[in-house]
């Protein structure tokens, strides 16, 4: 008997990578919402994921997205490296784009 499997979430071949950007689920400010997240890396426990927020909000130790379209970001747009989040493979809707050496190098250093 043939069985048709089909899991839920993404699949293996389409997971998130480290430095993508995701439309994901989210568990920021107390309540789960649907936003843009930067993938920082996978854990056993899942996946720790940094929000993205408009520029309007942007913190002391939030990072600039400079390279706006490479995010998939159509406004100024800022990456919260303050307040991690772990989310499941389940949370992830869409990749959007992904963060450019520059951005990445900046969010590294903003976390130590």
């Amino acid at each position: 008997m043939k069985v048709n499997y089909k899991p839920t979430g993404t699949s293996r071949q389409n997971s998130p990578k480290q430095w993508e950007v995701w439309l994901a689920d989210a568990p920021f400010g107390g309540t789960k919402k649907r936003c843009a997240v930067v993938v920082d890396k996978r854990t056993p426990a899942g996946y720790t994921v940094y929000e993205v927020i408009p520029l309007s909000l942007k913190g002391a130790k939030d990072v600039l997205i400079t390279d706006l379209d490479r995010a998939g970001q159509d406004r100024p747009s800022a990456v919260r490296c303050t307040v991690p989040a772990t989310v499941q493979n389940t949370a992830f809707v869409m990749k959007l784009g992904n963060l450019c050496n520059e951005d990445i190098s900046k969010i590294i250093t903003s976390r130590q």
